[in-house]
Order: C-alpha cells, then sequence, then structure tokens
C-alpha cells in the first residue's frame, strides 16, 4: 500500500434521531397508522395490490387513490374490512411512531401528513450518503480554518457582512458569491488552474468518504418536528420524518490522499470538536441542550441553521446578527410569521431549537458520537 494513501474505518454511534432525506414523500395514502400500537407499516404496494384484486377491490383501490378525499389509507383498509393481521402481511418495514399523530389536538385534526422518507439503497436499505458525511467534515474544516486563521479571511468576513446587509435579489444566491470566495481560499490550494475557483484546485478532492454500510430498516423511527423555545416550551409541527433511532451504529470509511489533501485525520477529529465547541457555546447551550465533550458531531436535515454554515466560528459573539440578516433576506414574509424578529431581543438565531420526541424523550436532532475505530 502507498504510504501517502491513509485509510481509516470509522463510526457514528447515533445519540438522536438523525434523518438524511432522498427527497421523496410517503403520502397518506402510503402508509397505515396504528394509533394505538405506535406504529405505522410502509406496505409493499404490489403485495398489497394483489390482496385487491383477490378480493374484487382492485377498482375500489383505483378510485380511492384518484379521489381528493382526506381519508388515509387506514381508514379506507378499515372500511373495506381489512385488520391488522392482513396489513402485516404486505409490509415491507415498519416505523416507531412514539408519539407522533398521538396526544396533540391540533395535529390530530390535519392528521395523516406526508412523511419525508429516507435516503435508501436499491435493495430499500437505509443508508448515509458520503456526501452528507464530507459536507460535515467539510463544514468543520472550514470553521477550524476561520478560527485559526483570522487574518487571512479579514476581507471576505467584510464582504459577508456587508453581502448580506446589502443584498436584495434572489433568496437562494444570497451570499452565494462569497461563500464561493470563501472555500475557494480556504481549500483552493493545489495550482492545476490559473482560476483559483476552479475546482480541481480543491484539496478536498484527496479526502474520499464512502458511504456508509447499509442499515437494517428496523432501525429506522418516525419523528415530528418540533421547535424548542428559550423557555422550555414545545411547539409540535405537522411535519413528519424517517429517522436513524437512538443506539444505531453507522460504519464508513475514510481515505485521505496525502499528495493532494494537507489534513490528517486527528486534523478532521479536531476540526468537528471545534465545531461542535462552537455549536454548544453560542447555540445549545442557551436552551440547556446538546452535549459539551468531544466527539460529538451534528449530521442530517432537521438539526437547523447552525449545523451547516460557518456564520456562528466566522463572526461569535455577533453571529446572530449576521444569520439574523440572512433570515431577513431569504424567508421573505415567513421572517414575521416564524417571529425571527425575536432574534435581535434574545440575541440568539435562530431563536428555537431542533427536536423530536421518541419514547417520551425530547431529543435534538441530528446528534452522533464519532470514533475512529482501530485495525
Amino acid at each position: 500500500m502507498n504510504d501517502f494513501l491513509k485509510h481509516y474505518k470509522v463510526k457514528i454511534h447515533v445519540l438522536s434521531p438523525i434523518y438524511i432525506g432522498n427527497g421523496m414523500k410517503i403520502g397518506k395514502k402510503e402508509y397505515i397508522h396504528l394509533p394505538w400500537d405506535r406504529l405505522v407499516i410502509i406496505p409493499d404496494i404490489e403485495k398489497m395490490y394483489q390482496a385487491f384484486s383477490r378480493k374484487g377491490l382492485a377498482a375500489e383501490y383505483q378510485t380511492y387513490l384518484l379521489k381528493n378525499n382526506r381519508d388515509d389509507l387506514g381508514v379506507w383498509l378499515k372500511q373495506m374490512g381489512y385488520q391488522k393481521k392482513d396489513y402485516l402481511l404486505w409490509k415491507k418495514y415498519t416505523l416507531d411512531a412514539g408519539d407522533v399523530l398521538i396526544g396533540n389536538s391540533k395535529f390530530e385534526k390535519a392528521s395523516a401528513k406526508e412523511i419525508a422518507a429516507f435516503i435508501k439503497d436499491p435493495y430499500g436499505q437505509p443508508y448515509v450518503p458520503g456526501s452528507s458525511l464530507k459536507g460535515m467534515i467539510r463544514t468543520a474544516l472550514l470553521a477550524r480554518e476561520l478560527t485559526r486563521n483570522e487574518g487571512k479571511y479579514a476581507q471576505i468576513k467584510r464582504q459577508i457582512r456587508e453581502g448580506v446587509e446589502w443584498y436584495s435579489g434572489r433568496p437562494d444566491q444570497c451570499l452565494r458569491r462569497e461563500t464561493a470566495n470563501l472555500e475557494a481560499a480556504a481549500f483552493h490550494t493545489l495550482n492545476r488552474s490559473e482560476k483559483l475557483a476552479d475546482a480541481v484546485n480543491c484539496n478536498l478532492s484527496g479526502l474520499i468518504v464512502s458511504d456508509s454500510l447499509p442499515i437494517k430498516a428496523d432501525q429506522l423511527i418516525l419523528c415530528q418536528k418540533i421547535d424548542y423555545a428559550l423557555d422550555g416550551k414545545e411547539r409540535p409541527l405537522p411535519i413528519l420524518r424517517e429517522a436513524l433511532k437512538p443506539g444505531t451504529d453507522l460504519y464508513f470509511e475514510i481515505s485521505i490522499d496525502q499528495t493532494l489533501c494537507p489534513y490528517r485525520i486527528e486534523d478532521i477529529l479536531e476540526a468537528l470538536n471545534l465545531f461542535q465547541e462552537m455549536c454548544y457555546r453560542f447555540f445549545y447551550a442557551r436552551f440547556k441542550r446538546g452535549k459539551n465533550q468531544d466527539g460529538i458531531i451534528w449530521l442530517g436535515g432537521g438539526t437547523g441553521f447552525l449545523s451547516k454554515t460557518i456564520i456562528y466560528p466566522m463572526f461569535q459573539e455577533e453571529g446572530y446578527q449576521i444569520a439574523d440578516q440572512v433570515f431577513r433576506k431569504t424567508i421573505g414574509r415567513k421572517y414575521e410569521e416564524h417571529k425571527h424578529s425575536r432574534n435581535r431581543t434574545y440575541k440568539l438565531a435562530p431563536h428555537v431549537c431542533k427536536c423530536t420526541r421518541y419514547q417520551d424523550e425530547l431529543y435534538d436532532m441530528g446528534m452522533g458520537m464519532i470514533e475512529v475505530l482501530k485495525d
């Protein structure tokens, strides 16, 4: 094996539900909710349809699918005389629904919402893409660069501050140029092209992160989005996600080509710890949430603005002001609807923590513990 190529086996132990979406939704006519069992069944549509055909209900089912009604699949199946024992014969996999859709009258009135699906391989097994894992590492390495070399990025820091203050274009373009300049300054060191912005100059091309090993579908649970306020109040929202349950272990590999990438595995772990420290110090500690210890990582969707950006590592104490400006410029009328005007009052942006509940316990979304395994 070449000495310049280093391989590492890595584990992430899931501490709180982690959601990695595939962009797909499971509609209310595609899953069966059993509230008394705290269970959701995702049926194999082909098996289920064959059962309907044998009973002469294929046409009825097609009419139900086309009809614009509020009835979820479980309601229709009961009307057709089916029971739990039948559902289990069709199941593809099940989700522990916990407290979702239960005990929240406002939510029950608008029950049977879509479920944001977890990404799965061609065999239907959940996994975490290497792109998600590398994105987590990339953000942490950028935060490390900013805190270790403040002078180097002073001009870009001014550009970001001025850019977000005066921005008036499309929301999805806000700070795009400034962010590209920042990443180019931090990572584009290979001099393969005269244009600094060219991706061929990125030294992280030497950092290869694999997809995780497949995960059993029974490790998925159903999570409901909860906004947790500084005063401890919980606001459940009608947003459902498939997520990995606490206690799940993710296994993947990191390879580093040292002729291209200047970061060692120790640098990556240091960067992740530094980013976690920033997250805790400037955000989670305000809610008395999170964990103040090494090895903590934040991964996946639903974790909130903080875990995907370097605003706080770059601006630290004044980070909430910049983050507030970003919200003001990008979410339009929802800025007032979601009461983001409180950001400045609380000196905290966003002013709610993204949480969920599982087995009657409140969890922060997306927290894990990373460990490099010994051979």
